[in-house]
């Protein structure tokens, strides 16, 4: 009787001790977010060159984030969706050093809005071009 009583005491260990480390598994896939459906903006494709960071409903504005290059002053120029363009240091009229957040206010902030941007690279005065699709959700 004593060996029935171990041996099914070792198989509820043994198992107890898997699942706990299942559920301690999931609860940090949980914590980082593994399993949230994003339902809020999303860029689709998102900009070749510069970084997609956000999009607030409300102001319609499109937050993005210049990559590593050096855009020249006045050369960058954003056409599509009824755009105007902000940013803390506006890159459309002085140099737009990597790494500054650029704001683009959308005008129209309904349906899919097809943004392209066009730039000079400071360095090398090769004139670039991306394009992104907004999804506002609206």
């Amino acid at each position: 009787m004593k060996n029935k009583a171990q041996t099914a005491m070792e198989y509820l260990m043994t198992y107890g001790w898997a699942i706990l480390i299942i559920i301690v598994v999931v609860a940090a896939l949980y914590s980082l977010g593994v399993f949230s459906v994003k339902t809020t903006v999303a860029c689709s494709p998102c900009f070749g060159y510069f970084a997609y960071r956000d999009f607030d409903s409300a102001t319609g504005d499109v937050y993005i984030r210049n990559g590593a290059r050096t855009i020249a002053s006045g050369s960058l120029v954003i056409t599509g969706g009824s755009v105007s363009l902000t940013s803390p240091n506006d890159c459309a009229l002085t140099t737009c050093a990597p790494g500054v957040d650029i704001t683009i206010t959308l005008t129209t902030n309904t349906g899919d809005q097809i943004l392209t941007i066009q730039y000079d690279d400071a360095d090398s005065t090769v004139t670039h071009s991306d394009t992104a699709t907004i999804h506002t959700g609206n």
